[in-house]
C-alpha cells in the first residue's frame, strides 16, 4: 500500500470518530495495524523484533528494513531518507505530554545518524538504536501484538501520516486499495482465509460466523458501526469524505436502500454481514469492499 493510499483510511477515520487526548497506552496501540502490515510484508518473525522496545536490536537485515517500513508508514521517511522535522512533527501530533521533551531530545540527538548510511533500512535501524539508547523508558516501536486497536486509537496513527504529508484527489483504485490494513488486522483478529473473504468484491458471500464477523470487523474499524450498531450517518459521511465522485451517487443510493437491513438482526455480525450483501445486490458494479 502506497502512503497516499494509506492516507485515505486516515482521512476516513478522524472524520467519522474523532479524536480525544492521547494516552501513553494508547500510543502503544496505535502501531499495531503497522506491525502487522510490516511484518507481512518484510516478512520477519516475532523472535526478531519482539524485542525492539527493550533494546533488543538484532543485526538483522530483515529487522533493518521492518524498521524503515515502519517509519514509511508513519511518514518520517520523505524521498529514500529519514526527515528531521516529519519526525518532529509527529512527535507533536502523536505523543502524551509526559514524552514528548524526551522524544524530541531522542530526535535531535539522532538526527544526523542517518547521514552515515546510504541504504535506508540501515539508516533506520541505527538510528532506533541511538533513540533507544538516549532514553530506553521512553522509547516507543510497534512490536506489541497483545492489545487490540479502537478506531479512535487508530487514527493517531493515521493523523501522524495524514500530518506529515497531505493527501491528493481520491481514486477508485485507491480507495480498493486503503482497504489492506484493515484487511490485514481483521483476517488476523478472526481467523478466516483468504478463500473465506478474498471474493466478498465479487458476490462471494460465505454463510459462516467467521465471514460475518469478518465484515463488523471491517465496518468498525471503517468507523461505520457505533455503540455495536450500524450507523447510517456515519456510512453516509465515509462515502462524502472518501468516494471518487463516479461511485457517490449508487453508494449512496445502496445506503439508502439498505440502511433498515440491520433492524432485523439483534446479533452485529448477521446484521453486519447481511448489509453488506444487500449493498453488493444493489449495485454490484459499484461495490467496494475489503
Amino acid at each position: 500500500m502506497d502512503l497516499r493510499d494509506l492516507y485515505w483510511v486516515i482521512v476516513l477515520l478522524f472524520s467519522v470518530n474523532g479524536i480525544d487526548a492521547m494516552t501513553r497506552a494508547q500510543m502503544k496501540n496505535t502501531g499495531k495495524l503497522m506491525r502487522n502490515s510490516c511484518m507481512k510484508k518484510i516478512q520477519v518473525t516475532d523472535d526478531l523484533i519482539g524485542g525492539l522496545e527493550q533494546g533488543n536490536f538484532i543485526e538483522d537485515k530483515k529487522v533493518m528494513c521492518y524498521i524503515a517500513c515502519v517509519f514509511e508508514m508513519t511518514g518520517v521517511v520523505k524521498n529514500n531518507k529519514i526527515n528531521y522535522e516529519a519526525s518532529i512533527k509527529q512527535i507533536d501530533m502523536m505523543y502524551p505530554p509526559d514524552m514528548k521533551e524526551s522524544a524530541k531530545g531522542a530526535a535531535v540527538k539522532c538526527k544526523d545518524v542517518p547521514k552515515k548510511y546510504k541504504d535506508l533500512c540501515e539508516a533506520s535501524y541505527w538510528s532506533a538504536k541511538c533513540m533507544y539508547e538516549y532514553d530506553p523508558k521512553n522509547f516507543f516501536f510497534p512490536v506489541s501484538n497483545s492489545a487490540g486497536m479502537m478506531a479512535k486509537e487508530l487514527c493517531w496513527l493515521m493523523l501522524a501520516v495524514f500530518f506529515a504529508d497531505g493527501i491528493e484527489a481520491m481514486t477508485r483504485a485507491q480507495l480498493k486499495k486503503t482497504g489492506k490494513l484493515i484487511k490485514t488486522t481483521c483476517m488476523k483478529k478472526l481467523q478466516v482465509t483468504e478463500d473465506e473473504v478474498g471474493n466478498i468484491e465479487k458476490g462471494k458471500f460465505i454463510e459462516e460466523r467467521k465471514v460475518m464477523c469478518y465484515m463488523t470487523c471491517v465496518l468498525e474499524m471503517s468507523g461505520v458501526v457505533k455503540n455495536n450498531k450500524i450507523n447510517h450517518e456515519a456510512s453516509i459521511k465515509q462515502i462524502d469524505m472518501m468516494y471518487p465522485a463516479e461511485l457517490k451517487e449508487p453508494a449512496k443510493a445502496a445506503a439508502n436502500h439498505c440502511k433498515d437491513v440491520h433492524k432485523k438482526y439483534k446479533d452485529i455480525c448477521e446484521a453486519s454481514y447481511w448489509t453488506t450483501k444487500c449493498l453488493y445486490e444493489f449495485s454490484p458494479d459499484n461495490f467496494v469492499f475489503v
